[in-house]
């Protein structure tokens, strides 16, 4: 009887026992929130079991039920408090069989020998546990919440950057298409100038040659009447009609160089072009990451430089840097690397290269040398540093970076006067810089330049 009494108390949706029942207008009953999720995203609204339409204002609150479903829970709780074989109420708890009694099975030879305490004792240590155990699962609730909003923020940031670097791509394709179209226009304009220059003189070379052709044609003509003359006509002409034909025009040449000069416009057409847009572009040793950069960071468009600015939004994921102002570069795993970085006359920066597992920050080591209040010190964190015999102040810093010997060494770029060379492993270049008044701060503006070796490769 009591398990179909519970059928019946059981929500034909959830099939839990009812919470918050409500009544339609065809006598079904639903949890409330189960009706709510039945008609979410539905435009048409029906019962959950005999599909009958109905409206939001036939739902009806199912008191009656409630209460009933109220007092079935409480009873079910009250009756597990209740011994079923001597009907008398569990006070006792038996520590040899891990279970409630009464005080009439404490007596019980099921239970003979074994240690009883109340049930108020046997629960403290339990409550205790359990509530450790909970804590521990609400605070790893809160890291699973704090992880899932950090990767929704990280989601809503991969459009933003998805939108920002499309637009770049565009802009940059867009720049060397127009490079391209102009270049192409005055290959054009160069070829039609040959055309109309060499075809303008072949017209008046074959003008020339014409007039000259017609004169020729004239004088043959007088020569062959005279030869048809007789004897007394062809004598007393002859003097005359040969001082015409003494003088033999010479042989005309063949014009060289007329034709196009397909080697000028067709050689090498392509490197030419690709050599030309080398100039337009510019390339850097150094990129730095924007998924590295601090909060309070600014990076250029184009990677390069990068300046103190106003804090911006970006999500916290592993790789950036929260808690300091610094950003890394591109990864050096290979060959030897050279750049040089203007600090100009930022009074508080730190340069260097980043061993360990350096898309993890908190867990990496820098190599490198900082300028501080007026002082220039070697970094080796997280060991030590000393102080640099540098006496004047350092404009642009050389960064020279050698892979294969595990070696990096700072330079003075302008004066080439060696600061520091020290033993480092796989690294990226690291950058930082912070100050305790915004306000009285020269936004640093590091900027990456490059040279060709001769080794013919750019580093």
């Amino acid at each position: 009887m009591a398990g179909k009494m519970a059928d019946e108390l059981r929500c034909p949706t959830c099939l839990n026992i009812f919470k918050d029942p409500v009544m339609l207008k065809c006598s079904h009953s639903f949890c409330r929130t189960c009706v709510k999720q039945w008609w979410k995203n539905k435009q048409v609204h029906s019962c959950p079991v005999c599909r009958k339409k109905c409206q939001a204002s036939d739902v009806f609150s199912n008191l009656t039920l409630k209460n009933v479903c109220e007092t079935y829970t409480q009873d079910l709780l009250d009756s597990e408090a209740i011994c079923t074989l001597h009907e008398e109420k569990k006070k006792l708890f038996c520590l040899d069989h891990q279970e409630c009694v009464c005080l009439i099975c404490r007596d019980a030879q099921i239970h003979a020998g074994h240690k009883f305490c109340s049930l108020e004792d046997a629960a403290q240590d339990p409550r205790e546990k359990l509530q450790n155990a909970l804590q521990k699962f609400k605070k790893r609730q809160q890291d699973f919440t704090m992880v899932r909003d950090n990767c929704r923020e990280q989601a809503e940031y991969i459009k933003v950057q998805q939108n920002h670097v499309e637009s770049k791509i565009k802009q940059s394709f867009k720049e060397l298409r127009d490079f391209l179209q102009i270049e192409e226009a005055a290959k054009l304009v160069a070829l039609n100038e040959e055309a109309q220059r060499k075809s303008q003189m072949m017209e008046e070379k074959i003008g020339v040659l014409s007039k000259d052709m017609a004169a020729l044609s004239g004088t043959i003509q007088t020569t062959e009447k005279q030869l048809s003359l007789n004897q007394v006509s062809f004598m007393n002409n002859y003097q005359n009609v040969m001082s015409k034909i003494q003088q033999l025009p010479e042989k005309p040449k063949m014009p060289s160089g007329a034709l196009l000069d397909e080697v000028k416009h067709l050689g090498n057409l392509k490197f030419t072009v690709w050599k030309q847009m080398k100039e337009m572009v510019s390339y850097s040793p150094v990129i730095l990451d924007p998924n590295t950069a601090s909060p309070q960071f600014s990076l250029s468009e184009d990677l390069t430089s990068v300046s103190l600015n106003v804090k911006e939004k970006r999500p916290a994921n592993p790789e950036r840097y929260q808690n300091w102002n610094r950003v890394l570069g591109s990864a050096l795993n290979f060959g030897t690397h050279v750049w040089d970085v203007e600090v100009g006359d930022n009074t508080n920066w730190v340069l260097g290269v980043v061993g360990g597992d350096y898309y993890l920050p908190h867990s990496s080591f820098v190599w490198g040398i900082s300028f501080c209040d007026d002082k220039y010190k070697t970094v080796s964190l997280p060991y030590h540093s000393k102080n640099l015999p540098v006496k004047e102040k350092v404009q642009r810093i050389r960064v020279h970076f050698d892979a294969h010997t595990r070696s990096v060494s700072f330079s003075d770029s302008l004066t080439n006067t060696e600061l520091y060379t020290l033993a480092v492993f796989t690294a990226a270049p690291i950058f930082c810089s912070s100050t305790s008044s915004f306000h009285h701060f020269a936004a640093v503006n590091w900027e990456f330049l490059h040279r060709e070796t001769n080794k013919g490769f750019l580093m």
